[in-house]
């Protein structure tokens, strides 16, 4: 995956090397080469973007001329893709299309799994599947055919999945991961080489061949050892599973999952989660907290990329590969801990004073109850390796040290700084584990609660992230409780401080999916709310529907605007 840290590293510096280095105190520097493009030019033949590589920001691909906003700028097929566990049975795993579940009755069994005499229960089940691994669902039994070869070297190993990704603590999605680029490799046997220019089509797109994947950086010397080696023992039983044929060596299985890790897009298609590899994707477009273009997933697990913004020639194409309305420390770690690469974006690199993301946790001072407490606290990583190994250092550096308010001279030790977030956080958690159970009335009082106590009383500034966070939760709870003037109000809230206060600008770019998402709620929960108003025919009554009415169309109009950007102004999504 390219990264705007990650240089291109020399595979002749092997893991062995680097450990033995680790260990005698000797850390070598990588040697950064310059990557060869000329296998993916044809890219710049039908798409208006040219892919570049240099030492400081390894591949990476650019505007070849001035784009605006919803250009679309390349468009892939995964190599390999799995339905995430949660809609495992909800989308085709051959097509990717919907599946329209059957209604069947089954005898009813016990804790012990005996049948129950006489009792039967009802359950839905795809229109087709496999019977002997029960890990693979289809729309038809066309689909199933078609994906008979590929699903063949998977299948015992399937069988075996969950049983053996749950007795060493892998991700199943990764084992299946694992599985699905090896069904896609024997399946293309011999007939695509790495070295072959790779093919690209502005329509009708082919899946990337399996031969890319080996381009891709699996990043492996940065995943904690316990991690390898419990990964390791996993594969080394899934292994004999594989037929013969399809089987490939231990270190190169384990360098295939690392490879799906670091590298694996979620793409949401037909309303559910799949994760797919794409090698040009994640090659060239490199991450950034403050993106211009967007991926988004078509019907057929096709990942369109297109810009979220007007982007000037010559320009670096950037997606994110997280969340971007959260803080800055959550947003690095979690990419050095799932991306395995330090976040060194012009945004995660101006200093926390003169950014936006000051207010993404920011608390407010005590003293002033204006300005937001500030700790230029984020450490600057040379060397990758040593966090890895010991990602407590990033602590370590608050400790004797103090926040000031920006606009009063207030101080605070941070470790203080750091016990109010983390009471907020733990209240927060409280009341999201009392929505997980259910409890809706119960959970609406704590989130409100939380609304007061943090809010209200001036210790978290309007747009931290966990306020955003919960009032999105409490729209959605107002609404399965059919309390649409709330939930009106907090969505509108969400919306606005999203758009952006003025000190707020810049938190998510222009034509944010997610905004977008927002706005479409929001004009349909006032559409609705003015059909149910639209009874009274008072002046009070008409002037209440008349204001629910003018929200809805500045909302739609909002959501239509941003999403003819993010998928095309043909797409029926707009």
């Amino acid at each position: 995956m390219a990264a705007t840290t990650e240089p291109i590293i020399d595979a002749s510096v092997s893991a062995t090397n680097n450990a033995a280095a680790a260990q005698a105190g000797k850390k070598k520097k990588a040697k950064k080469t310059v990557a060869d493009n000329t296998k993916y030019l044809g890219v710049e033949k039908v798409m208006p973007i040219s892919v570049k590589s240099s030492h400081a920001k390894g591949r990476h691909a650019v505007a070849a001329k001035a784009l605006p906003a919803g250009t679309l700028v390349t468009m892939e097929r995964a190599s390999a893709i799995i339905v995430r566990n949660q809609s495992f049975v909800n989308l085709c795993h051959c097509c990717l299309g919907s599946i329209q579940l059957v209604a069947q009755t089954r005898p009813k069994v016990d804790e012990q799994g005996k049948q129950i005499e006489g009792q039967v229960e009802r359950i839905s089940v795809p229109p087709s599947s496999c019977t002997k691994c029960k890990m693979a669902a289809y729309c038809s039994d066309t689909c199933k055919t078609v994906h008979a070869a590929e699903h063949e070297v998977q299948c015992a190993a399937l069988a075996e999945s969950n049983r053996i990704a749950t007795q060493h603590g892998v991700p199943l999605e990764q084992i299946r991961g694992v599985l699905a680029l090896l069904g896609r490799r024997t399946v293309e046997g011999a007939q695509n080489k790495n070295d072959e220019p790779m093919a690209f089509a502005a329509k009708d797109v082919k899946p990337t061949s399996y031969s890319y994947v080996s381009d891709l950086n699996a990043n492996r010397h940065y995943i904690e050892r316990s991690d390898i080696k419990s990964l390791n023992d996993a594969l080394k039983e899934l292994l004999p599973f594989v037929p013969e044929g399809a089987r490939i060596p231990l270190s190169e299985a384990v360098e295939l999952a690392c490879i799906f890790h670091t590298n694996n897009h979620v793409l949401v298609v037909n309303s559910h989660p799949t994760l797919g590899v794409f090698p040009f994707s994640s090659l060239y477009f490199q991450h950034n907290c403050n993106p211009n273009c967007v991926c988004i997933g078509a019907a057929n697990g096709t990942m369109y990329v297109r810009t979220l913004t007007d982007v000037p020639a010559n320009a670096d194409l950037t997606i994110s590969y997280t969340d971007l309305y959260q803080p800055r420390e959550q947003r690095r770690r979690e990419l050095l801990l799932s991306r395995h690469f330090w976040c060194k974006c012009r945004r995660c690199s101006t200093i926390l004073s003169q950014s936006v993301d000051r207010f993404m946790d920011g608390i407010l001072c005590g003293d002033c109850k204006q300005g937001v407490m500030i700790f230029e606290e984020t450490k600057e990583v040379q060397d990758i390796n040593e966090l890895m190994t010991d990602i407590s250092a990033l602590d370590q550096e608050i400790q004797g040290k103090f926040a000031e308010c920006e606009s009063c001279p207030a101080k605070i030790e941070v470790t203080k700084l750091v016990d109010i977030l983390k009471a907020a956080i733990t209240a927060y958690g409280a009341a999201h584990n009392v929505l997980q159970q259910g409890d809706l009335p119960k959970a609406r009082f704590q989130l409100e609660r939380f609304i007061h106590d943090y809010e209200e009383k001036h210790i978290l500034h309007p747009c931290n992230a966990y306020l955003i966070n919960t009032y999105t939760t409490l729209a959605r709870v107002c609404t399965q409780m059919g309390d649409s003037d709330r939930a009106i109000r907090y969505n509108g809230i969400v919306v606005d401080r999203l758009r952006g206060p003025p000190e707020c600008n810049n938190a998510v770019p222009e034509n944010y999916p997610r905004l977008a998402e927002y706005n479409m709620s929001l004009g349909d929960l006032c559409l609705k709310q003015a059909k149910k108003k639209a009874a009274n025919k008072t002046p009070a009554g008409r002037s209440i529907t008349r204001r629910y009415l003018k929200e809805a169309k500045t909302s739609l109009e909002n959501a239509y605007r941003a999403r003819a950007v993010i998928f095309g102004e043909t797409s029926q999504r707009a």
